[in-house]
């Protein structure tokens, strides 16, 4: 081979060798790094699903309490048109510390640079489809969330979480509408069915249906008092209505009961000499959307405590009807043609007051869930002008703190790596998520460490470390860990651990 030839061949395996070097050089492209990374996918909080006709509207009661309105035309397509149809809403909310690190939602704001961790008075994430695509919030007409809170404090903020910017969006406050606590008293004898009256449901004003713009003292009427800004709407069988008395300026005007629950009657009269005009018109009271959703929470409240006199009052009626029975197999068994009869009478009274015994029982548990649950509960009331994550916050500053390297162990003191540190600060509804190499300990505040192993829940308690012993001069600490067995890795199993 002569010279030529073989500088040819050394330029051609450079140059092969080069290409194969840029190659093995380029940079892999980036995966989009998600927002929300449940640390347990399998213990994840669910979404409960719903359907909601676009061009009417509806109102969702979530299990917790939570209201949701859905004003008609509330969902647009990608373009901005109408959606028509069923729409698929769903909907989960996150009430404490478990549900918050389960759900993987990141519970850090950054402001002016300095990055604060939340302290949640109620957060939820809400997703709607059509068709199995997703739809969007018609910014003329928004829906409105009212999420059960134990937190009253006018402090918090709300904030949405934007998945594109990956940062939560202050979107100013919601409004704090207090429930209270619902206190029904039992009576000693049976209530009968005059001494109180059903709440009527209050009814969103129909845009098709004519108006009577009257000013009507409704203070008598109990089930009507506490919703405000009424009007009152002709009802649909009113077939009646001319248009010129609207004209007429009428001597009086009376609101009376109809012979329908929720309906009506507006009688107007005026005197023309010796002759007297009268008219009678069958109406319902009806609110604009802004106040129905505060009346419908009034309703809610006055529904559940007129259940409670009625439950009390059939109660009551049972137990009068007891005790006549009881006192007619005491008088059956004097007479002793009887006695057999009485005899058996007693075995199944005896049958009978072990039952309601039992069930005594569960309705005593039921009821002290109730009124746990309604105890100093307010609703937050805000709108919402896109689907996803929505939070009722304010910044949480811990007090003196102190940086530590942990080294996690487990029960056997073997090393591990753990993934998702998180910090629980008890009677603080929040999680400060920790880097797995250096975490900041509030000296102030009684903590537990919780994050995840080889994907199930590793935790050391309140007690244990508080055992620890951690001070402002510890530099470093081991912290031993547990780790739930794998057919316990479960939300339930998770929330009984936290919450002891």
């Amino acid at each position: 081979m002569n010279r030529r030839k073989l500088l040819v061949l050394v330029a051609i395996i450079v140059i092969v060798i080069l290409i194969i070097a840029k190659c093995n050089c380029r940079t892999e492209p980036k995966l989009a790094v998600k927002v929300v990374n449940p640390p347990i996918p399998t213990a994840d909080i669910p979404f409960k699903e719903y359907e909601v006709d676009a061009a009417k509207g509806d109102t969702i009661i979530y299990p917790t309490g939570t209201v949701l309105m859905f004003p008609k035309d509330a969902f647009v397509d990608k373009n901005g048109k109408l959606i028509e149809g069923k729409v698929n809403i769903k909907y989960r909310e996150f009430a404490d510390p478990v549900d918050q690190f389960l759900s993987g939602i990141p519970m850090e704001y950054d402001s002016a640079g300095v990055k604060y961790t939340f302290e949640s008075a109620g957060m939820c994430d809400i997703q709607a489809f059509k068709d199995g695509k997703p739809v969007f919030v018609n910014k003329e007409n928004k829906p409105v969330i009212n999420i059960v809170s134990q937190n009253t404090d006018l402090a918090q903020n709300l904030y949405f979480l934007d998945t594109i910017k990956k940062q939560w969006i202050n979107r100013g406050k919601s409004e704090v509408l207090e429930l209270g606590k619902i206190k029904i008293d039992t009576p000693m004898q049976a209530a009968t069915a005059t001494n109180f009256q059903k709440p009527i449901r209050p009814s969103l004003l129909d845009d098709e249906l004519p108006i009577i713009k009257v000013n009507i003292d409704t203070a008598s009427f109990d089930e009507l008092k506490s919703y405000h800004n009424l009007q009152f709407q002709l009802d649909k069988s009113e077939n009646r209505f001319s248009p010129q008395d609207a004209t007429i300026s009428w001597d009086d005007i009376k609101l009376v009961k109809g012979i329908k629950n929720g309906l009506y009657n507006i009688r107007f009269s005026k005197a023309f000499g010796d002759y007297k005009k009268s008219v009678e018109y069958k109406v319902k009271p009806v609110l604009n959307e802004k106040d129905y959703a505060k009346a419908l929470l009034a309703y809610d409240k006055q529904m559940a405590a007129y259940e409670k006199k009625i439950a009390a009052r059939e109660a009551a009626d049972k137990a009068n009807r007891e005790a006549y029975v009881k006192d007619s197999i005491e008088n059956s068994a004097i007479d002793k043609d009887n006695a057999k009869t009485a005899a058996l009478n007693k075995i199944i009274e005896a049958k009978n007051a072990e039952i309601d015994a039992k069930n005594k029982i569960e309705e005593e548990k039921e009821q002290a869930i109730i009124n746990q649950n309604m105890q100093n509960r307010v609703r937050r009331n805000f709108e919402i002008d896109g689907f996803g994550v929505w939070n009722c916050d304010r910044a949480f500053i811990p007090g003196s703190t102190v940086t530590i390297k942990p080294f996690y162990v487990n029960n056997n003191d073997t090393a591990l790596e753990l993934y998702a540190v998180n910090l629980l600060i008890k009677d603080l509804n929040t999680v400060v998520d920790e880097r797995t190499d250096k975490i900041k300990i509030p000296l102030d505040a009684t903590c537990m460490m919780v994050g995840v192993y080889d994907g199930r829940f590793a935790y050391i308690t309140y007690d244990e470390f508080k055992q620890l012993n951690i001070t402002k001069e510890t530099e470093k600490m081991t912290i031993p860990m547990h780790i739930v067995a794998q057919e316990n890795n479960n939300a339930e199993f998770i929330r009984s651990i936290v919450r002891q």
